[in-house]
């Protein structure tokens, strides 16, 4: 193996795992349905592949190593072709999974934007060298070389439509695209000359603590409030919750250039009609959505992550300030932090026009869910931050582990289904009793008209609640491990995350499971129920309508099997309704209102309706009484209807229940 190889090689190793995370975010449009996380492979292209192109040198920093590469006996040029060399092969074989993936499902994109896209992914390449070397750091060379080049597109954009007044977000504006990947490319090569010439005249300094463009610079904030933020004699407490906002300087940073962004977008919006192009829905993943998981993750990992970095972690253990009270410190910043970055300032500033009227956001009235995302997002990530080693490896390691708690409740709550579905067509059937599952179905719909009870069970039994309470429960797991995990000498390994996040995911999945199977015992009944009375209906109306052609004034003696032949489009009955009607005899009377004989209407959309009154007669000696009205002004058949029960040896009638 030659010295050329081996340093290749060296440079391949740290980009394997990220190289997978994007192939893996590329791969999701290959799911069935992608739309719910569609955005896992839009965010993986417009970060992931800038994170590419920026570790192989951003790692040089990370490592304290950069003196040492530079101080090898080999050409800085030569340095430089190598770890260029690494990033396009990793880069493009990334891209063509997005290409491939896009093309198999079925994802059509114009040429134009295909050109864009391959021209953003030349220009963060190119200028990826550059922006590390500035900010000598991986995060801070993925934010600026994402910043930078969308905020001079926004300019170029806005000085278009000032200058020529073009209706930049227009579907059919394709010359505005072209310029667009024509900018991109000329921007790339300005970067890639600038990142060879700082990277030959590169002198590395700094101590320990190093010095990232984005962490140092005390100077940049003057006034009170630079002041505020300085530490004091006294007040420990107050100067941790100064150092903490301190440390997360980038955040601020990255909130303000996309609350910039934000208003932009909903300049843009509010100043041409076609508000939902394609090209627009394109700028709100990028400037929007992208930013506010990035300033989620960096909220939660970005402090603790730079401590572990420099090494003043351990140093800050040794304060006379209690561990629980640094970790407690750190993880109500984080939250602070990603609330206001990525929760509020997008609800604030977007809320008259994007989460109102664009369908790639959500509704403004689901405000809630996006705080709770943003809040859980960057818990996850301030977890990561206390499991693994450096800003880097616990950004990167927030998205599979919220995918995994994510699939731990989708599947728990799918398998909870599953298994009562299995269970209530087997023998062991708890509402095989017709007597129970009334009762039970009552209960959950209410008696009368109050569905207070039966809106508590569906939204108990919602895939969103079991996750919210299925994540509370774990979250309060995760933060005694986040906190152990901050006390204690850190294992840099993928098995130690592995191992802390099992219990995690079975606790989301017990959870998850446990609420969705309360929530369906009951309801199972009502689905059981409200199957009964469809069923009987339809098989009814069938009946009746030909009874009616027949002989009008002749009741109507039906059994199981007269329904099961009856029943349109050739449905068979439920398991459920076979067993209650087994050995049953049905009467059908007219109604009350038509003493003379069925009477029927012809309806456009239900073809043929009657009116009738129906009383089933069990096995067990329960008679169900159905009285059907619809009413003159319905346009269907499913008109008021009341149901009374009277069990065996009962004197009376059950209340009526109007199904």
């Amino acid at each position: 193996m030659t010295a050329t190889t081996t340093r290749l090689l060296k440079e391949a190793r740290p980009l394997f795992w990220p190289w997978c995370a994007v192939v893996l975010s590329g791969a999701v449009p290959l799911l069935h349905p992608p739309d719910p996380i569609r955005w896992i492979s839009q965010v993986g292209f417009f970060v992931g592949i800038p994170l590419l192109a920026t570790i192989p040198l951003g790692n040089e920093f990370q490592h304290r190593t950069i003196s040492l590469l530079l101080s090898q006996p080999i050409g800085r040029v030569e340095i430089w072709r190598e770890k260029l060399s690494i990033t396009l092969l990793m880069v493009f074989s990334a891209a063509l999974v997005f290409s491939c993936s896009s093309a198999a499902a079925g994802i059509h994109i114009y040429r134009d934007n295909l050109k864009f896209y391959g021209a953003w992914i030349i220009a963060m390449t190119a200028s990826a060298t550059f922006w590390t070397l500035l900010a000598k750091s991986t995060m801070g060379g993925v934010i600026l070389g994402i910043t930078a080049p969308s905020l001079l597109i926004v300019a170029w954009l806005g000085g278009a439509f000032r200058v020529f007044r073009i209706r930049l977000l227009s579907p059919d504006n394709m010359p505005i695209v072209r310029v667009t990947t024509l900018f991109l490319l000329c921007y790339a090569g300005l970067m890639l000359w600038l990142g060879w010439r700082t990277l030959a005249r590169f002198q590395a300094t700094g101590g320990m603590a190093g010095d990232d463009l984005l962490m140092a610079g005390p100077d940049v904030m003057s006034g009170p409030f630079a002041q505020w933020l300085r530490s004091r004699p006294t007040g420990a407490v107050l100067n941790l919750f100064r150092k903490e906002l301190r440390l997360l300087r980038p955040v601020w940073i990255i909130s303000l250039l996309s609350a910039m962004g934000w208003a932009c977008l909903t300049l843009f919006g509010l100043l041409y009609e076609q508000r939902f192009s394609g090209n627009f829905e394109t700028a709100v993943v990028i400037v929007g959505v992208t930013s506010t998981l990035m300033i989620a993750i960096l909220a939660g990992s970005m402090s603790l992550g730079e401590e572990r970095t420099s090494g003043t972690h351990s140093w800050h253990l040794t304060l006379p300030v209690p561990a629980l009270h640094q970790w407690l410190i750190k993880l109500l910043v984080a939250l602070f932090a990603g609330l206001v970055g990525a929760g509020l300032l997008p609800m604030l500033i977007g809320r008259g026009l994007l989460f109102a009227a664009t369908h790639t956001l959500v509704d403004v009235h689901l405000g809630l869910g996006w705080v709770l995302a943003v809040l859980f997002l960057t818990f996850v990530a301030f977890w990561c931050a206390c499991a693994v080693e450096g800003t880097v490896g616990a950004a990167l390691s927030v998205i599979p582990v919220a995918i995994a708690l994510g699939a731990a409740s989708y599947f728990a709550v799918q398998f909870a289904h599953d298994l009562m579905s299995l269970f209530y067509s087997s023998r062991f059937n708890p509402y095989a009793n017709f007597r129970f599952a009334w009762r039970v179905a009552k209960f959950v719909n209410g008696i009368g008209y109050d569905y207070r009870t039966v809106q508590l069970f569906f939204l108990l039994g919602t895939p969103m609640v079991s996750a919210i309470v299925a994540g509370g429960m774990a979250a309060l797991l995760a933060a005694v491990q986040s906190y152990r995990l901050f006390c204690a000498q850190l294992q840099n390994s993928a098995r130690s995350v592995v191992r802390n996040l099992i219990p995690l995911v079975l606790l989301v999945f017990v959870s998850s499971f446990s609420l969705t199977t309360f929530s369906s015992l009951p309801l199972y009944a009502s689905w059981q129920m409200w199957g009964l009375f469809s069923e009987t209906t339809w098989a009814i109306e069938e009946n009746v309508t030909r009874a009616a052609k027949l002989d009008a004034t002749r009741p109507l003696q039906l059994t199981e099997d007269d329904l099961a032949e009856a029943l349109p489009y050739g449905l068979p009955l439920s398991k459920s309704t076979r067993l209650w009607l087994r050995n049953a005899r049905i009467t059908v009377t007219p109604d009350p209102a038509h003493p003379e004989g069925f009477y029927c209407v012809d309806d456009p959309h239900w073809s043929t309706w009657c009116y009738y009154s129906a009383t089933i007669h069990l096995a067990n000696g329960t008679d169900i009484s159905e009285t059907y009205e619809p009413t003159p002004n319905r346009s269907g058949p499913f008109g008021h209807r009341t149901v009374h029960v009277r069990w065996p040896g009962a004197a009376g009638k059950e209340t009526p229940w109007d199904w």
